[in-house]
């Protein structure tokens, strides 16, 4: 029998990149030739179309899978009313060009469809999630073999409950044996969702990249985003953004520019604002957005963010919990639903295909960890493979593609899970030390 015990309260309802080394094609400049890459982290990740996956050593099996997923494509946030808020006051002080009356007639016809929908799961995030779990069950058909233990747990976010709810269902469609137990809680924020405010190990602004890495990326946005230009095309002059709406120029492209590339997250209207801004403009704001990202997750030089650090708890939660389910052969499949702020520093602490490179240089920060790696439904599994009286071996997937990590492999992207834990375990405790350390000052 199937059994689903959801411990979930449902709200209003809720790159081959394969194994090879990060120095190939820088990816900043992949983007022009991909503008929906240009989103960023409202990129849709599409696993419809995946390379084929390095065949296991002879002899070995997967047996278990360890899965930390970001929820699937959305509606905003508070971009929506934020934008509207500033064109209505740029309206209302006759501070709108014709090309700014134009658009905001159309933006309020838009807004009126999206206003009460914010954050909320779409129909597209949930097929991301579905087809992730489809692609689970018939990629590794030995660890669905038998009776089949899944725990699953998420944020108490809707649209992250709404994610893990997607993908159980569809397990529980495909396998006929499976028992599945799943929850939402904030209980698990220490690893689950660190930036969370009722997480006991929370510092206020670890966030944050520090003085130094916010004039640095606003001197790179000052030189790179046409954000003066952009703005003088709505309003009367650039000087509104800073004057009226009391807001910075980074901030606005961000809002302006999550409005306009997130419409492909939805179920309809996805080409609502095409043609809005060019290619190229898409691609400049993008940059701009993506270089204030790694001041916040990446190896930044100068930057204070704690954001890897925290997820020193994520990784010894991961790494703990895999030894156990193994250990008692009770669970094959362990489920972890969150954010980007949980999935984007833990897979640069991991090293994951060169992402941990340190760098001083934003524009660099584009080809080492550019923003659409963590696309909506972005994913990162570590599945077991094992043979008798053998090692047991990992391989890591990251959308869904096969990565490389630091370690010397067995094979291609294959590595001792003995490897793994002596390597990165020590990292994760450092983790937990350092942010003991910063709350008992």
């Amino acid at each position: 029998m199937k059994r689903i015990a959801l411990g979930i309260l449902i709200f209003a309802c809720s790159v081959v990149l394969g194994y090879a080394q990060a120095q190939q094609t820088p990816q900043a400049q992949q983007t022009p030739h991909d503008p929906l890459k240009s989103a960023g982290i409202y990129y849709v990740y599409d696993g419809s179309a995946l390379p084929a996956q390095t065949p296991a050593p002879k002899g070995y099996k997967p047996f278990y899978i360890s899965h930390f997923a970001r929820h699937g494509a959305r509606y905003c946030t508070s971009e929506y009313d934020k934008l509207y808020g500033w064109f209505s006051k740029a309206a209302s002080a006759n501070m709108l060009t014709e090309e700014g009356k134009a658009f905001f007639q159309r933006y309020e016809t838009f807004y009126q469809k999206v206003r009460y929908c914010k954050g909320n799961l779409t129909e597209v995030g949930k097929n991301q999630h579905r087809l992730i779990a489809e692609h689970m069950y018939y990629n590794y058909p030995s660890v669905f073999r038998g009776p089949t233990r899944v725990e699953a747990v998420s944020t108490e976010s809707p649209r992250v409950i709404m994610s893990m709810w997607s993908c159980l269902s569809m397990l529980q469609d495909l396998d006929k044996d499976i028992d599945i137990s799943a929850d939402a809680s904030a209980k698990y924020a220490i690893w689950l969702q660190p930036t969370l405010s009722s997480n006991p190990y929370m510092i206020k602004d670890s966030y944050r990249g520090g003085k130094a890495a916010e004039k640095a990326l606003n001197d790179y946005i000052d030189a790179t985003v046409p954000w003066k230009e952009i703005a003088s095309r709505f309003f009367t002059g650039p000087e509104v953004i800073q004057q009226v709406f009391e807001t910075t120029p980074a901030v606005f492209i961000e809002y302006f520019h999550g409005v306009i590339t997130s419409t492909r997250c939805l179920d309809e209207d996805r080409e609502y604002f095409d043609g809005l801004f060019s290619e190229e403009e898409l691609h400049q704001m993008w940059k701009g957005i993506s270089a204030r990202y790694f001041t916040i997750f990446g190896n930044f030089e100068g930057s204070t963010s704690l954001a890897q650090t925290y997820s020193g708890f994520t990784l010894e939660q991961i790494i703990e919990t895999a030894d156990a389910d193994m250990d008692s052969g009770d669970t094959q499949l362990r489920l972890r639903f969150g954010h980007d702020s949980g999935i984007a520093p833990l897979l640069i602490l991991l090293g994951i295909d060169g992402y941990d490179r340190h760098t001083a240089s934003l524009e660099e920060s584009l080809d080492i960890f550019p923003s659409y790696n963590i696309p909506m439904g972005a994913s990162l599994q570590l599945v077991f493979f094992r043979k008798k009286n053998c090692d047991i071996l990992v391989k890591v997937l990251v959308n869904e593609r096969e990565a490389s990590l630091p370690l010397t492999p067995v094979r291609g992207p294959y590595y001792k899970w003995q490897d793994f834990k002596d390597h990165y375990l020590p990292v994760a405790l450092e983790g937990r030390s350092r942010i003991e350390r910063e709350i008992r000052k």
